[in-house]
């Protein structure tokens, strides 16, 4: 009849304890007997059943410097239509002043720059040419009547010279004093297109200024955004000084949740390290044998040789007989 042989490693006493502690602190006690009987002990919860509060992931709030900078952003919405208004209407009028000059040039329009008192100045020569004809024409008849030549041929002959003359000056001076005038008109004319002209100019650079001075507030109130946007970032991510106190940014509220969340994984990770510890421990395990009545003394010395190379192979981190025998 074949002898049944029962054997089983354990490790030290020592371990073993650690082990049940540890799985104890883990695991918890369970309840002994009925709630309400002699001798009832309430269980006692493990480190894993208690439940874990996992502390909720929070956003920073937006900093007053942010906040400002969306205020003056909406504020600052269309605050250069003014200036577009005052150029548009600016621009008009330089158009307008083209446009002045332009028709100004129209040659129907040259009356408007004659001189009004040429035409009186002309008048008043014409009747000094009229008086000294006069006085030449008494002279003339003076002569004649000395002479006893008055009403003759010849006096008709110089009396018409005379008056020939005396209408081709009048007809030069009044040609000379128009084309005078004309000539006058055109070049004022032209004159006060010019200016007209440069005025138009002027005017316009002026709507192109007050653009441009809109367009220049419109980007120097964007740096002031984007100045106070960059500040406010820094606030929301490192927190800042409020009216109540220190408000946390972003950078403490995550760094408040790393400890919260280091805090409750640090008996698990003590829980771990002892694991780590016991497992690791070099093999120093009894073997304790059950069976039938004791073996033979043969039976005796080949247990004990098996054991010993048990031990050895697990001491060296060989694999036991098995590597011994070259298997």
């Amino acid at each position: 009849m074949a002898e049944e042989i029962i054997q089983t490693t354990k490790p030290p006493k020592y371990i073993e304890e650690r082990l049940e502690k540890l799985l104890t602190t883990l695991f918890g006690v369970p309840a002994v007997g009925t709630e309400g009987e002699e001798g009832y002990q309430a269980a006692i919860p493990g480190l894993i059943d208690k439940p874990m509060t996992i502390p909720a992931y929070e956003v920073a709030g937006l900093s007053p410097m942010q906040l400002q900078a969306m205020q003056q952003a909406q504020s600052g919405l269309g605050a250069y239509q003014p200036y577009l208004e005052a150029a548009g209407e600016t621009v008009g009028t330089g158009l307008g002043t083209f446009k002045q000059a332009a028709e100004i040039l129209d040659p129907s329009q040259i009356s408007t720059f004659m001189d009004p008192y040429q035409q009186q100045v002309t008048q008043e020569a014409l009747k000094e040419f009229q008086r000294q004809a006069d006085i030449q024409s008494q002279s003339t008849a003076a002569q004649a009547i000395s002479a006893g030549a008055f009403g003759g041929g010849r006096f008709g002959v110089r009396e018409a010279e005379e008056a020939r003359n005396l209408a081709q000056v009048k007809s030069q001076r009044i040609f000379e004093d128009l084309s005078r005038n004309y000539l006058q008109a055109q070049q004022a004319q032209a004159r006060t297109s010019q200016q007209l002209g440069t005025l138009g100019s002027q005017t316009l650079q002026a709507a192109q200024a007050q653009a441009g001075l809109g367009q220049l507030g419109q980007q120097l109130q964007s740096q002031d955004i984007d100045r106070l946007l960059g500040l406010g970032s820094m606030q929301q991510q490192f927190g800042y000084s409020g009216p109540g106190g220190f408000v946390p940014g972003q950078a403490q509220i995550e760094a408040a949740r790393a400890t919260s969340m280091a805090q409750y994984r640090e008996p698990f990770e003590r829980f771990a390290y002892a694991s780590d510890i016991l497992r690791g421990v070099p093999s120093a395990s009894i073997t304790y044998t059950q069976g039938p009545p004791p073996p033979s003394m043969l039976q005796q010395i080949a247990g004990l040789g098996i054991a010993g190379l048990g031990a050895y192979g697990a001491a060296t981190g060989g694999g036991g007989i098995s590597s011994l025998l070259g298997f």
